[in-house]
């Protein structure tokens, strides 16, 4: 039974993957986010969308916009490391009160917050599992990076009422983005 769901689950995510090829998986340990959320670039919203940049020997992957299946939005998240983006671990690059942000929005008004805003504030390593070569376009080459880091993650949300509270909580997050550069 368990190898059947081994196999059900592989056939799944090569089929997924297949159509849905950028997007960030992020677990949260605890608090009102707790679980498994998935986010995707919203289709036909260009400010959607998920990627890594690399400016003066650092890299961010960073995405906005970004939502689930059950209706939640990544409003904007980055994450910072040193070096290009290359198969392997890589040191944090600490940028104001961490190693990376993001923020959650209720925009449905669905959630018993309006907002959420966090810090990455262990500046652990991340690791780049895979790198895909360069395709050429006519103005600019693009890639796909995919890679994974585990940190914690200190929340400061909004409740509906006004009201505020800080928690911290661990988060993994597996990220496959995309990168462009000009040729």
């Amino acid at each position: 039974m368990k190898l059947l769901f081994i196999l059900f689950t592989m056939c799944s995510a090569i089929a997924f993957s297949q159509n849905k090829k950028h997007f960030i998986t992020v677990t949260f340990s605890d608090g009102p986010l707790k679980g498994t959320h998935t986010f995707y670039p919203e289709k036909g919203n260009y400010m959607s969308q998920a990627n890594l940049e690399v400016f003066e020997g650092a890299s961010n992957v960073n995405a906005s916009k970004l939502t689930s299946e059950n209706g939640l939005q990544i409003h904007y998240i980055n994450r910072h490391f040193q070096g290009e983006p290359t198969t392997g671990s890589h040191t944090p690059k600490k940028s104001t009160s961490g190693c990376g942000s993001f923020n959650f929005i209720d925009l449905n008004n669905s959630q018993t917050y309006q907002r959420i805003d966090g810090d990455f504030t262990g500046c652990t390593q991340t690791t780049i599992t895979h790198v895909t070569p360069w395709k050429e376009g006519v103005v600019k080459k693009r890639r796909i990076i995919s890679g994974q880091f585990e940190d914690t993650l200190t929340l400061k949300i909004r409740m509906d009422d006004g009201s505020e509270q800080t928690i911290q909580t661990n988060v993994t997050v597996i990220f496959s983005v995309n990168e462009s550069r000009m040729k």
